[in-house]
Order: C-alpha cells, then sequence, then structure tokens
C-alpha cells in the first residue's frame, strides 16, 4: 500500500513539475514555428543564413532542454519502483510499474496536478491562446504564404480587385469605432472583425476551423461603454501593412510615414477581396494609422473614400491622457495587452505608445503622463491631416458626429453613389468634461483650438453647412 501511494505521490510531483516548466514547451512550439518562417522567407540569402543560424540555434537549445525535461520527469515517476525493487531483492533492481494498481497510482496522482484551485491567470487570454496568437502572427511569410494560397482561391471563384472602399480614420478617441459600427449597419459592407484573429492573413481558411457562435458581448477594455464580442468588427487591417512592410516603418520610438509601391497596393487590393463575400459589396476599415500611406495610396486610387475624424483637442487630449496613464497600468498588469496591441499595430497610447512622423518633421517629445504631450500629438496629426485637399475625403466633427449621426452617414452613402441607405441610428451624447487635475500651456491650447477651427471650416466646406 506504501508503495502505490509513494508511486501516486512521485507522479503528482513528476507532472506538477511538467506544469511548472510548461513554458518549455511553449517555446519548443515558438522556436519550431519560427525556424519554418525564416526557411521560406525571400530575404537575401546571407540574412537569411544568418537568421536561420540564429532560429536553428534556438531551437536545438529548446529541444535540448525539453528532453532533458522529459527525462527527469519519468525519473521522478520512477523513482519509487527503484526504491522498493532494492529494498525487495536487497540489491538495485526495478519494478515495472505495469499493474493496473501501479497504473491507477500513476494516473491519480498525475491528475490530481491539473484539479483547478485558483485561476493565476489575470488574461482574459488563457496560455495556450495566448501561444497560438504567437505562432500566428509572430511569422509573417508563414502568414504571406497562406495569404497567397487563399487570393489564388479567391480569383477562381470570380471576386475580382475593387477600388472602391471606405477607410475610417483619425487620431485614437476621435469616434472612429462608433463611426464603422454605425456604417456596418447598412447591408453591403464588408469589415474584419475578431472572429478573424488571430489568422488574419488568412481569414477564410481559419473561418473554416473557427466560427463562434457565442452572441454575447460586453465592454471593451477601454471603458468607454462600446460592447463588443467575438464576432465585433475591429481595426485589424493595421497588421496586413505590418506583415507586408516586414516592421520597416515601425521605428522605437515612431511610426514613419512612408511609401507604398504599386505592386504592395495591388496586394491590398487583394487583401481585400479576402474579406469581401461578393464581388458587390464595399471593403470597410477602421485603421488609425492610415495617414502614413495616404499619399501614395491616393496617387494609385483616386476613388476610395477617407473620412477624418476630429474632435476638440482638450476633450480628445484629455482622453488620451486618461487612456494612456490606464492601458500604462493594465500593461503592466497583463503584458499579454501590450504584447496584443503591438500585434494590431495599436501604439496610441500605453507603454509602447509612439508618435507619428510625417515627411521630416519630427514627432512630438515630452512627459507622457502630461496634457501638452497630448495636445502636441494632436496638433502634430491634424496639421497634416489638414493638408488633405480631394474631393473623396471627408472631414466630419466627432460632436456632429454623435448629435446628427444618421445625417453624416447618408452624406457619407452619398459619396458612393450606389444606392445605399442609412439605418436609423439615435444622436447620442457625451457629457466628458475637461479635468482641472490634467494643466496645461495656454499657448499650446490656443494653437490647438486655431487649428480645430480650421478643420471646421473644412467641413463646412464639404458639407456646405455651419458647425
Amino acid at each position: 500500500m506504501f508503495y502505490y501511494l509513494a508511486l501516486g505521490l512521485s507522479s503528482f510531483l513528476s507532472f506538477l513539475m511538467l506544469k511548472w516548466r510548461r513554458q518549455q514547451f511553449y517555446g519548443l512550439a515558438e522556436n519550431s514555428v519560427s525556424l519554418l518562417n525564416t526557411l521560406i522567407s525571400s530575404e537575401d540569402d546571407n540574412q537569411k543564413l544568418e537568421a536561420m543560424q540564429k532560429d536553428t540555434s534556438s531551437l536545438f537549445f529548446s529541444l535540448l532542454s525539453f528532453i532533458a525535461l522529459l527525462i527527469f520527469a519519468l525519473l521522478i515517476i520512477l523513482t519509487p519502483a527503484i526504491i522498493f525493487g532494492f529494498w525487495q531483492a536487497g540489491e538495485w533492481a526495478f519494478i515495472s510499474p505495469t499493474s493496473w494498481q501501479e497504473l491507477l497510482s500513476i494516473s491519480i496522482g498525475a491528475s490530481l496536478v491539473f484539479i483547478p484551485i485558483s485561476p493565476k491567470n489575470t488574461s482574459s487570454y488563457s496560455e495556450l491562446s495566448q501561444l497560438l496568437h504567437r505562432l500566428a502572427l509572430n511569422n509573417y511569410n508563414i502568414g504571406f504564404q497562406l495569404f497567397t494560397r487563399e487570393v489564388k482561391q479567391k480569383m477562381k471563384q470570380g471576386i475580382q480587385l475593387k477600388d472602391e472602399f471606405i477607410i475610417v480614420s483619425g487620431l485614437a478617441r476621435a469616434g472612429t469605432t462608433s463611426l464603422m459600427n454605425h456604417l456596418l449597419k447598412v447591408e453591403g459592407f464588408a469589415s474584419l472583425s475578431y472572429a478573424n484573429m488571430p489568422f488574419l492573413l488568412a481569414p477564410n481558411t481559419w473561418r473554416k476551423i473557427y466560427h463562434p457562435t457565442d452572441k454575447s458581448t460586453k465592454e471593451r477594455s477601454h471603458k468607454d461603454g462600446i460592447k463588443i464580442g467575438l464576432n465585433s468588427n475591429e481595426a485589424l487591417e493595421e497588421y496586413f501593412f505590418k506583415a507586408l512592410s516586414q516592421d520597416a516603418y515601425l521605428k522605437a520610438d515612431r511610426l514613419k510615414e512612408y511609401t507604398l509601391s504599386e505592386d504592395e497596393y495591388r496586394d491590398y487590393l487583394s487583401y481585400q477581396s479576402l474579406i469581401r463575400k461578393s464581388p458587390t459589396e464595399i471593403y470597410l476599415a477602421k485603421n488609425n494609422n492610415f495617414l502614413l500611406r495616404y499619399k501614395s495610396m491616393r496617387a494609385y486610387n483616386p476613388n476610395f473614400l477617407l473620412v477624418v475624424l476630429f474632435r476638440n483637442p482638450l476633450l480628445h487630449a484629455t482622453s488620451l491622457l486618461e487612456k494612456h496613464m490606464y492601458y500604462s497600468e493594465l500593461q503592466k498588469e497583463d503584458p499579454f495587452v501590450e504584447e496584443y496591441m503591438n500585434w494590431l499595430g495599436h501604439h496610441e497610447f500605453g507603454l509602447s505608445q509612439k508618435a507619428f512622423q510625417f515627411g521630416e518633421k519630427e514627432p512630438p517629445q515630452g512627459d507622457k503622463n502630461s496634457l501638452d504631450y497630448w495636445l502636441k500629438i494632436w496638433l502634430n496629426y491634424y496639421q497634416y491631416a489638414l493638408q488633405i485637399e480631394d474631393a473623396q475625403s471627408l472631414f466630419i466633427p466627432y460632436e456632429s458626429l454623435c448629435a446628427n449621426p444618421q445625417e453624416n452617414l447618408e452624406s457619407i452613402l452619398g459619396k458612393l453613389d450606389n444606392g445605399l441607405r442609412s439605418p436609423t441610428v439615435e444622436p447620442f451624447s457625451n457629457l466628458r468634461k475637461h479635468s482641472d487635475k490634467h494643466p496645461y500651456q495656454e499657448a499650446l491650447m490656443q494653437e490647438a483650438m486655431k487649428l480645430y477651427q480650421s478643420l471646421l471650416s473644412k467641413a463646412e466646406l464639404q458639407f456646405s453647412k455651419p458647425y
């Protein structure tokens, strides 16, 4: 009886160690996929060889430590059999644990390890879900292989490239999510959703495997009253541009404006075709980074519609500051939040916040926990946006979107000239007020308000009505 108890205890300790060291399993999986990603890379031979050597070395040590871990775990399980074999025979011997009693003891001991006591994972994503996201989103080359395969399949279905699409943009916290959600109530639009995560470059392949049926929603992490679920639409297309450029425009402290090549532009249209389920559907995306490549995109395509939202600078900057402070703390508590936002190119706030650099002008610097910094961020973005002059770019004040959402939707749909009609949308009141706990430089605020008035004037000319 004591032998069976010892055997159960040893198996418990063995599996407890395996559970404690489970990151080695995850590391082995990540290093294996990383090596495959490097093998299919289109880099030049010297760079590819250097990367392969690095990945092979990492995989070798991961595999070695994994094998050592398994051997050590097996020795722990077999320790009672070895000790009792010596005790019975008077010399070193081994009792093979093959009887049903011994196997039952091992099974019970191992099972006890996996009984949930108190969950320590504070993230809303399980460890296995996080691993799947890392395998899918950290390996651009594998993603593009799947992307190329899907594009070929889509072309066979008759879904051709289409230069008519809508981009909703603006600085974060300008109401872009609300506008996107309003537009998606109109039948005829197609957009990315959380159901496409994490295989964003192969949405149709992933859809065959994963089709969430849970319709429940909860308030998103922004704590702004917007509810999301597994099928909610979101700003996810930036991952495509990150993979396409291999993160070339992402620098340590900034996101740099860059030129999209014509081939890259066509790849983007091909990507849109993967999201559209029929030739008549129009692609719709929310992308707050879109201005980084707007000039070259417009040079290739005068027909797509860009909608830029803007907001009272004091309230806008205050909202950005408060979200930056909130997400900085949240990402410290749950590092996966930062990892997730980085994958999607969401550098608007938080520990990995990066300012936009347009042209050669240096991006704003300063204390990110001060309102002055976020007023500079606001000025930097909208000074550039104000220069946009074309018939297919609309500027909408956030305050107008809240007060007259249906009127603004009708103006947007009118630009498409395809008969789409706006649903009934009720006005929304945002009661946010500036808090005196965030002081600012008066000169900076005056400059921002002057720019705000210029943006309002621009919107008035476009819509032929005063704001």
